[in-house]
């Protein structure tokens, strides 16, 4: 019978790398080594945490998104070695293992690519590490369960889940200057 130890364990199965990496920013937002700013851009402070994964957060940071946070932690030290650890417990497995048929229709429905697996164990080992009080506790047992959306403060839930602008949709525009000396303003949106 495995028993999860750790909340990046129970985020881990919950929700995959990225899970992982919002239960470390909650982490750090509540032992205050990270700030958020009213734009949802996360900040370093001076501390220097002990916890491996709150600490590659904060050397993410000098100041940027969760979206920016979560590219730097998915091939990180500690998330290989946590994948690696779940692989060996037998929580988790490999997409190669899958049918391929399935990871097709999962891809198609357009669900998050995940490069590994729940098992029937992994989900037993949450199952029982989702009731303990002394493990998922706290935003980061919030997140870890819930994602972004869960974290208790619902102003820094809303910045942290705010969707990076993009500039699909928006008119781009060159602005530059011909030889005559007057402005020249060629617009590149889309038709």
């Amino acid at each position: 019978m495995n028993q999860l130890e750790t909340i990046y364990q129970v985020a881990y199965l919950t929700g995959g790398p990225d899970r992982v990496t919002d239960t470390a920013v909650a982490g750090a937002l509540e032992r205050k080594v990270a700030r958020l700013d009213r734009s949802g851009v996360l900040r370093r402070s001076s501390a220097k945490p002990a916890d491996p994964f709150v600490l590659a957060v904060v050397e993410s940071l000098p100041k940027v998104r969760i979206e920016r946070v979560r590219e730097a932690l998915r091939e990180s030290e500690p998330m290989r070695s946590l994948r690696a650890a779940l692989l060996a417990d037998g929580l988790v497995v490999t997409a190669y293992h899958w049918r391929r048929a399935w990871h097709a229709v999962t891809v198609r429905l357009g669900r998050a690519h995940r490069e590994v697996w729940t098992t029937k164990a992994g989900e037993s080992a949450l199952s029982r590490a989702s009731e303990d009080p002394a493990l998922v506790t706290g935003a980061t047992g919030a997140v870890a369960l819930g994602g972004l959306a869960a974290y208790p403060d619902q102003r820094s839930a809303r910045l942290l889940t705010l969707k990076t602008p993009s500039t699909r949709g928006r008119a781009q525009v060159a602005v530059g200057a011909p030889y005559d000396g007057l402005t020249d303003v060629v617009d590149g949106s889309p038709d």
